[in-house]
């Protein structure tokens, strides 16, 4: 990589920013000068390890494991130079992402460490995992009376791209800002909400694709920042309004280069590998979803006659199930998990889904009978959690999810979150007073 280095330093590259994903999803980062690079490669960039253990407040909870147990001290954030480029928005500047050390072996915690670990697994049977990461989300901005405020507020614009959808050229800057990342872009629409959009990148092996997914929402939110708006990646910002999805599609592939979910003469077209690993999915859907929808607004998206999940269930082309299996076949064979909040880490959400259908390969769990009707399953089926704190119980009662994330990773995040939900409980909030206040 030293050649890349080279090519940046005489693009007039004089800074890098090293990043790395936390728990909850966002990114933590320090700028170096490009002349360091090499050098940090090796030693890594300190941060403090108790980071990990800051909620969306700045405050670190206790009992994480991750703040006075280890004194406070330092981790080391090595770049990992696959992941160099440019960045197009900021002069001088590149970009890498990053691995987590600490006590000179890899943060237990680290997303993308978690990430790496499925990976292993998954390779370890013989599988190629590759995926891809669609996001949703909303572009807003405070009004003057503290009021939220669309970008494109005109609704029933749906898959429409002119002038009223975009007036102000935003969409197109951080569709640029996109490519010249290098991101492998797809395409972008606004979505069913007035002034919620979606901007797609194609599917990759599971570790990169994750890595576009985290730079993706990245450019999102910065581009956004620099034009006086916001880019929110929650479920519901707004009362009685549509929602924003995170929907993750996965598919194994052979040495050969085959899709191994194809099987033209099976039933719905697939194979039983994917079979079960439809299975596995239904199997740990209700563990996996605090890591899925890791927010109390997520929880607001499970509701009957909406596009997410109510109950735990699949379907051939069906955006009202848990799982939806995308009309396309051979090598485009592949299941949809849509469950996923955009608030998730891309690298975290990555995991637990293909641990889910792992255990579902090694255990062959038939799904059943696919949901033909929208929310009529023709099986018994379990109900989604519909809080965060139901959906850490089932997190912390799966064995099996909980095992492959890890101890440490189980305690900082189910701390972090529970921290999280019993704040909200306590919150008093423009509904109640609304409902309250003056009737009562």
């Amino acid at each position: 990589m030293t050649a890349r280095i080279d090519e940046l330093r005489a693009a007039g590259v004089t800074r890098v920013r090293v990043h790395y994903g936390d728990l909850l999803g966002t990114t933590r980062a320090k700028v170096i000068p490009l002349d360091l690079l090499e050098e940090t490669v090796q030693d890594g960039v300190n941060f403090c390890v108790s980071v990990f253990a800051v909620d969306h407040q700045g405050v670190m909870p206790d009992e994480t494991g991750l703040r006075d147990e280890v004194l406070l001290r330092d981790m080391q954030v090595r770049p990992d130079l696959t992941t160099l480029r440019l960045l197009p928005w900021e002069t001088n500047t590149a970009i890498c992402l990053a691995d987590c050390w600490f006590d000179g072996e890899p943060l237990p915690t680290s997303p993308r460490g978690i990430l790496r670990r499925a990976i292993a697994s998954a390779e370890a049977s013989g599988y190629r995992v590759a995926c891809g990461h669609e996001l949703e989300f909303f572009l807003l901005r405070r009004g003057p009376g503290g009021e939220l405020e669309r970008y494109a507020p005109v609704p029933g614009l749906v898959y429409r791209m002119d002038p009223r959808v975009d007036a102000g050229g935003v969409i197109r800057q951080m569709e640029d800002a996109v490519r010249a990342l290098g991101l492998p872009f797809v395409c972008v629409n606004q979505e069913y909400d007035p002034s919620q959009w979606e901007i797609n990148c194609r599917y990759d092996d599971a570790l990169k694709a994750a890595d576009d997914a985290h730079l993706l929402k990245l450019a999102i939110k910065e581009v956004a920042a620099m034009n006086g708006w916001v880019a929110t990646f929650m479920g519901v910002p707004f009362d009685g309004g549509g929602t924003s999805g995170y929907h993750l599609h996965l598919s194994l592939w052979g040495e050969g280069g085959d899709n191994l979910f194809a099987e033209p003469a099976g039933p719905q077209g697939l194979s039983d590998l994917a079979r079960w690993f439809i299975g596995g999915q239904l199997e740990h859907a209700r563990g996996i979803t605090a890591v899925m929808a890791p927010t109390v607004n997520a929880y607001k998206r499970f509701i009957s006659q909406a596009l997410a999940p109510y109950w735990v269930d699949w379907g051939e082309d069906n955006r009202t199930t848990y799982i939806r299996l995308p009309g396309e076949r051979g090598r485009g064979t592949r299941v949809e998990l849509r469950c996923g909040d955009g608030t998730a880490s891309s690298y975290l959400a990555a995991a637990a889904a293909i641990h889910a259908g792992l255990d579902g390969i090694d255990r062959k769990l038939d799904p059943g009978p696919p949901s033909v009707g929208v929310y009529e399953p023709p099986a018994e089926r379990q109900l989604m959690p519909f809080s965060l704190s139901d959906a850490l119980d089932a997190l912390e009662a799966d064995t099996v999810i909980r095992d492959q994330l890890g101890e440490q990773f189980m305690k900082a995040f189910v701390t972090l979150k529970r921290n999280e939900a019993r704040r909200f409980s306590l919150a008093v909030t423009d509904w109640e007073l609304r409902e309250y206040l003056d009737a009562l």
